[in-house]
């Protein structure tokens, strides 16, 4: 279990990023991304956990939380990351860990600091190229968090901030020292997904027409292939050989 410095135990938010295994895509389906924010939800409840931010990515995940006490927070993530796991395998009839080393923590020891990151937490579909808006993307908080306005989210984060025994810096040179936790690879294979269903809506059609009709096909690999798609991906998205893909594109 991840163990926190102690010189972090002077803060109570902490940004923490949990990734799968390998870089596999845990959280590939809607269904998956769903049981994955509802075992947050629910083990939040338990313990002395705030969550602030959130989101859900295919192969990764983001929460930034107000707690006391480092052990809820422990607690909390070996809860809900133990009780997925166990839901995954089951789903896809595997064994074996199915997250990267539990997770990764980091304190946020300032104001601008912690603002900063709700920002970065909620633009990381943005980031990915999954949708232009932020609030298009329903596996984060931003709906959550901007319901009301941005006025009302600092004025709570305020109160939050006041009545939290520990205390944040108040200081904008701080923040230079610090920087967020970041995911090491854009996920390709959400991008390719979303525009494939986006290009299939748009022209009427399904993939069995897109793979009889080579126009099609050649019309949207030109199309993926401009967002920076590897063939490789599109072969695990579309179903067809990255060759035949390749040489569609050459014999243009």
């Amino acid at each position: 279990m991840p163990r926190i410095p102690r010189n972090h135990m002077t803060v109570s938010f902490f940004h923490i990023m949990t990734q799968g295994i390998n870089k596999e895509y845990i959280f590939e389906t809607n269904e998956e991304k769903n049981k994955y924010l509802k075992l947050i939800n629910s083990e939040e409840k338990n313990l002395e956990i705030k969550i602030l931010s959130y989101c859900v990515m295919s192969n990764h995940s983001h929460i930034l939380i107000n707690t006391q006490s480092t052990n809820d927070m422990a607690t909390f993530m070996h809860k809900i990351n133990t009780q997925y796991a166990v839901y995954y395998n089951k789903k896809h009839v595997r064994t074996g860990y199915v997250f990267k080393n539990r997770y990764k923590s980091q304190a946020i020891m300032s104001v601008n600091h912690l603002y900063r990151c709700i920002d970065y937490i909620n633009e990381n579909p943005i980031k990915a190229g999954i949708c232009k808006d932020k609030s298009d993307y329903r596996f984060s908080s931003f709906k959550r968090l901007y319901n009301n306005s941005q006025e009302n989210v600092r004025k709570n984060l305020e109160i939050l901030i006041l009545q939290s025994e520990k205390t944040l810096i108040n200081n904008d040179e701080k923040d230079l020292e610090f920087n967020l936790l970041e995911y090491d690879k854009v996920d390709k294979n959400q991008i390719c997904k979303e525009e494939v269903e986006k290009y299939l809506k748009a022209e009427n059609i399904n993939v069995k027409n897109l793979k009889d009709n080579k126009e099609y096909l050649k019309e949207l690999v030109k199309l993926l292939k401009s967002k920076n798609i590897s063939f490789r991906t599109m072969e695990d998205i579309i179903k067809i050989n990255r060759e035949s893909l390749r040489r569609l594109l050459k014999n243009n």
